[in-house]
Formats: C-alpha cells, sequence, structure tokens
C-alpha cells in the first residue's frame, strides 16, 4: 500500500527566480478533519528534510566548486573533485535543483541558481556556509532531544565530516555571518537609547567573547576616537587578527588571548560588549562573569549585554524558546534568562543603573548597567 501527504498541505517550494510557488497536495482523509493541526505538525515535522539538504551542501562546499569552475558542472567533474559516491551526489544535487537552489542544464550541467550564489559561495564575504555548517552540527544534538529531556544531559557530540577543529571555526565563522546582517540595526538602536553615548572620546573598549570582531569594527566605525580590544580564545583572536590586519583599524584594536571562565580580563576600559555569552551558561557563571567585568572597567564605565530576554513566564518571545532549546540539547547548564534575572545578577557584583536599554524579542535585546563613579569605600561614607 502507497502512502502520501497533504489533503489541504500547501508545500512551498522556491523558483528559479528566487520566489515562492505552491503546490497543492490531495490525500488522507484524516487531514480534512483537523486541517490546521495536521498542516503545521506535517509541515513543521518535515521541515528537516530541506535543512539537512543544505547542511550537507555547505559541508561538501559544492556550490563553492561549482562557482569555481566557471559556474557550472557535471556530476562526474563534482563526483571525481571531491571523491564523492555517483549516485548520492545526483540525488542531492537533483534535490536542489527541485527546490530551486541549483539549477540544471539540458545536457546535465549543474548549476548554483543566481539568488544563491554568493550566499553559497565560501568565499564570498556574504556568504552563509559557515552558518549552514554551525545548524547542521546543531540538527545532529537536536535529534537527541527525547533522551536528553529523559536524563537531562546534553547531547553527545558528533562532529561534521569536516572535523572537530574545522566545526570550531565555522561557529566563529557563522557568528560573523549572521552578524555581518545585524551589527548595523544593532549599533544604530544601541546610538538611539544612548548606550554609546560617553560623555567623552577616547574610549576603550573590550569585547568579550568577540570572535572575529564584527561588532568591535562596527563600534570602531561609529567613534572614530576609540580604541577597542578582543577578549577570546586562541582559535577566534586568530580569525579576528586576519580580519583587521592591513586594514585603517588595525592601528585601533588590540588582541587578547583567554577563557572568560578561567582567567582574568584585562582592565581600564569604559565599555564592556557581551554579546551572545550569558545564555551557554547558568547564573553562578554569569555572576562571574559580571565580576570579572566589573573589575575589568574604570570607574563609570559601562556594560552591555547583549541577548534574549524573555517575558517572566518564559513563554515569549518564540524564538528565545527555541532558543533555550539549542543551549539545553548542547550546554550543560546554558539558559535564556528573564529581564529579573539579568538585572539581580548585574546588582550582586555591584552594578548599577540598570536597565533594559533596547527592547527586542531577538537576541537584540540589550540590558545595560554601570560601575558606580566612586569607589566602594567612597560609597559608604
Amino acid at each position: 500500500m502507497g502512502s502520501s501527504f497533504g489533503a489541504g498541505v500547501y508545500v512551498r517550494r522556491r523558483n528559479r527566480t528566487g520566489g515562492e510557488e505552491e503546490i497543492e497536495t490531495y490525500s488522507l482523509d484524516i487531514a480534512m478533519t483537523t486541517p490546521n493541526a495536521f498542516t503545521r505538525l506535517l509541515m513543521a515535522s518535515s521541515a528537516f528534510q530541506e535543512s539537512c539538504l543544505l547542511h550537507a551542501t555547505a559541508e561538501l562546499d559544492l556550490g563553492t566548486h561549482i562557482l569555481e569552475r566557471g559556474g557550472n558542472a557535471t556530476i562526474d567533474e563534482l563526483a571525481a573533485t571531491l571523491n564523492l559516491d555517483l549516485r548520492a551526489l545526483t540525488v542531492l544535487l537533483d534535490a536542489l535543483v527541485g527546490l530551486g537552489y541549483f539549477t540544471k542544464s539540458e545536457d546535465s550541467r549543474y548549476s548554483v541558481a543566481e539568488p544563491f550564489a554568493e550566499a553559497l559561495d565560501s568565499r564570498h564575504p556574504a556568504t552563509v556556509v559557515p552558518m549552514l555548517r554551525h545548524m547542521g552540527n546543531c540538527l545532529r544534538s537536536w535529534g537527541q532531544l527525547a533522551r536528553i529531556v529523559t536524563d537531562g544531559t546534553p547531547a553527545q557530540r558528533e562532529p561534521s565530516i569536516l572535523g572537530a577543529e574545522a566545526d570550531g571555526v565555522s561557529f566563529i565563522l557563522a557568528m560573523n555571518s549572521i552578524g555581518r546582517t545585524l551589527v548595523g540595526p544593532m549599533v544604530d538602536d544601541l546610538k538611539k537609547h544612548g548606550v554609546l553615548d560617553f560623555g567623552k572620546e577616547n574610549i576603550r573598549i573590550i569585547d568579550i567573547g568577540g570572535a572575529s570582531g564584527t561588532y568591535t569594527l562596527a563600534f570602531l566605525e561609529a567613534l572614530p576616537q576609540a580604541e577597542g580590544t578582543i577578549f577570546d580564545l586562541p582559535i577566534a583572536i586568530r580569525e579576528a587578527r586576519q580580519r583587521f590586519a592591513g586594514t585603517p583599524l588595525e592601528s585601533r584594536v588590540s588582541f587578547a588571548e583567554g577563557d572568560f571562565y578561567q582567567n582574568e580580563l584585562p582592565e581600564g576600559f569604559d565599555f564592556a560588549w557581551v554579546s551572545a555569552i550569558i545564555h551557554q551558561h547558568g547564573r553562578e557563571e554569569s555572576q562571574a562573569l559580571y565580576e570579572k567585568t566589573y573589575r575589568a572597567l574604570n570607574p563609570g564605565g559601562r556594560i552591555a549585554v547583549r541577548d534574549f530576554v524573555m517575558e517572566p513566564d518564559r513563554t515569549s518571545p518564540p524564538p528565545g524558546t527555541l532558543f533555550g532549546i539549542n543551549m539545553l540539547v548542547n550546554t550543560r547548564n546554558g539558559m535564556v534568562y528573564t529581564y529579573d534575572e539579568i538585572r539581580t545578577d548585574l546588582e550582586a557584583v555591584g552594578f548599577v543603573n540598570i536597565r533594559l536599554a533596547v527592547p527586542s524579542p531577538t537576541m537584540s535585546a540589550t540590558v545595560t548597567a554601570e560601575k558606580p563613579a566612586c569607589s566602594d569605600s567612597e560609597m559608604r561614607t
């Protein structure tokens, strides 16, 4: 007996111009009794198929290899170059054509569809390949969710075909990929809400866990007299050094290798940027990081914590709830925080004037606080 899915289910398919067309399929009488619930559950549960297709494309870097060959290639050429199984590669590429990401000529030469050429080219500044690879790594962890909810331990990490070290680089570059799209509006919001107003021009910025320096670069461009320091693990600092080497900003940025869980931060800063960091750990670790940041700041210095800020009942914003699952499957203590939790932890180490400076339903919500302008002993007198 054959099976199919549908009965009022609309499948969105990308056409070759980057738009979408709707294909309606029919079957299963049960779908007619609860079309909304059936459609939503079916489409949500099958979304992994397209995701896996894109993750494999990124891990194999198929888009780049095709573009390197003048924009088109045959199955035989790609299989020989990349040492891939001919049958499996054919099925994969035909699926990419079917969904509109690739095209196929009458003589069976494959090309990347024009709207996706830059995004699927790992050499291009606007590439999405590292993020797709990172999402593939996340998916391998998410697949263990039922077991994780049963015993409470995070997923057993399984590296991609690229290997664990390359996966680490993919994560760093993925943060840059997504950061490039967010940093402009984020800096505008910080300016709008007074977060970057310091009353002086010659300020020193520390970007804690700053990876390749996406936000440091934006801050230095927005504040022409500022100097920045990126603090992160050696693998990230390596990418940051390469990024700034030979640029006009190279003389205004310095690099500090370290692990903020284990090492003290350098000191003497006016502004500390803690972006997409606190969700990786629990409240005890957050307070420890805030305490180190407090010591790193000059009196009157400011901390800005960018992350999801959840409503008190933790069910909103919805993207934050999903990110909470991401932390559940990938970390031992990671979580998404409410504003009260962030405020309480900042207060506990001495910060004052705490506020939700940039409200947002995304990870661009930003809480700011200040180190008192006078010392603790002066405050008590």
